[in-house]
């Protein structure tokens, strides 16, 4: 079988050496050395570089259109706010439904100290600025039972909240305190509502509100913290429950429409790290 031309070896004529050593570049030379050498095939080298580049610049532009986008905060969205202490609603000395107990004096220890539930959603609001050791408060029933300890606060305090559900009729508390020391129990059912769209930041429990049924859609926030819970209750003004709005232990941003809320109802939040509320 005879080779086309073109694929043929093309032979070096080899030069007449005569018994002269011939050198190249300074070395020894041997012309037969030339029929050993492979041929080169330029097009196959160019071909499988030109096949390289395109590979690189493919997986050079999938990295840059696929890459993973950094993850963006839980309130990127959320309507601007600061960061807050438990929520207080706005009452004054004069407001129906608030009963106002404190203690100035140089033992501001109190027991025995009356008060009357009307039965239905309440709320605690203790405050002790100065007090670094102690402050506890108490609640016992006519016959001198424990039913509740609102607050029981080892070290510095300033304020806290704490809801409670009592049947109607009179109460005691007793209050352990190193210094001067306010509270305030709230009976949420007079308060007015909140004017909406409302929105708040803060940690630990809330109860906010109240809220119109008309004001039923709500936004929420949660930027965990060591994945402890955060849940919001939506309740009435018996502490009835209407509907666990959210539960959940990982960064969360969703918007839920509360369906047939009571008027007024109330948001009892519960969250280890950092959480928003919005109602509108």
């Amino acid at each position: 079988m005879r080779l086309p031309a073109f694929l043929r070896r093309r032979d070096r004529p080899e030069p007449t050496i005569d018994g002269v050593l011939v050198l190249r570049r300074g070395r020894p030379y041997d012309p037969a050395w030339d029929r050993w050498r492979p041929a080169r095939r330029w097009p196959g080298v160019l071909i499988s570089a030109a096949a390289t580049a395109g590979l690189l610049i493919a997986i050079a532009y999938h990295y840059e259109v696929h890459a993973t986008a950094a993850p963006k905060p839980v309130f990127s969205k959320a309507p601007h706010a600061k960061l807050a202490g438990p929520y207080i609603p706005p009452v004054t000395p004069t407001t129906p439904g608030v009963q106002h107990f404190s203690a100035t004096g140089t033992d501001d220890n109190a027991y025995g100290v009356r008060f009357a539930s009307p039965g239905g959603l309440l709320l605690w609001v203790l405050e002790c600025p100065k007090c670094t050791a102690n402050f506890i408060v108490t609640v016992r029933n006519r016959i001198g039972d424990i039913v509740d300890v609102p607050v029981n606060s080892i070290g510095r305090t300033y304020a806290r909240t704490s809801m409670a559900n009592y049947a109607r009729g009179p109460y005691t508390f007793d209050v352990v305190a190193d210094a001067p020391w306010s509270i305030e129990l709230i009976n949420e059912s007079t308060l007015r509502p909140v004017k909406t769209p409302f929105t708040y930041v803060s940690t630990g429990s809330s109860i906010l509100g109240p809220f119109p049924a008309s004001a039923a859609t709500i936004l929420m926030g949660y930027q965990e913290n060591l994945g402890q819970l955060f849940s919001v209750q939506v309740v009435d003004g018996h502490d009835d429950l209407i509907d666990n709005a959210q539960s959940t232990i990982r960064n969360s941003f969703v918007r839920v429409t509360v369906p047939h809320p009571s008027n007024p109802y109330f948001l009892v939040v519960s969250g280890g790290g950092v959480w928003l509320i919005s109602v509108s």
